[in-house]
């Protein structure tokens, strides 16, 4: 009985996972002097942008928002996934720009950094100025 007791506890081990999510500091977007940054624009930038970065775009959840995903690591045991997501705020702070990082599976937290910065997200900032777009801000 002392065995089987032991394997159901190795077994739930197996199958029972930890999810750890960390994120970046948000920023927001405000369109360039010269330009208004309309939603459809910034959506179309920003997904050309990360789609070429490797990252799956995608709006279906909500038409308002942009979310871009893309696998970090996607091991048997872990996956790490990097999150950006755009999404309109208010007049003040037309867009907010927030991306995070999921990591799911056996690996605890306690193994695992709780910081995060996603280059992707400060080169997709610096694409919109070179584009004449806008500039990102922190937010604080």
């Amino acid at each position: 009985m002392y065995k089987f007791k032991t394997l159901v506890v190795i077994f739930l081990l197996l199958i029972v996972g930890c999810t750890n999510i960390t994120s970046d500091v948000a920023r927001t977007i405000h369109p360039a002097p010269s330009s208004s940054l309309q939603a459809s624009k910034l959506f179309s930038a920003a997904s050309g942008f990360f789609t070429e970065a490797g990252y799956q775009c995608n709006a279906y959840h909500d038409p308002s928002a942009l979310r871009c995903a893309k696998e970090l690591r996607d091991l048997y045991i872990h996956q790490t996934q990097a999150v950006v997501e755009i999404y309109p705020r208010d007049e003040t702070y037309p867009h907010t720009l927030v991306t995070s990082r999921w990591d799911e599976g056996l690996i605890p937290g306690e193994f695992i950094s709780s910081e995060f910065t996603n280059p992707d997200v400060k080169a997709f900032c610096e694409y919109l100025q070179a584009q004449a777009l806008g500039s990102c801000r922190m937010i604080k």
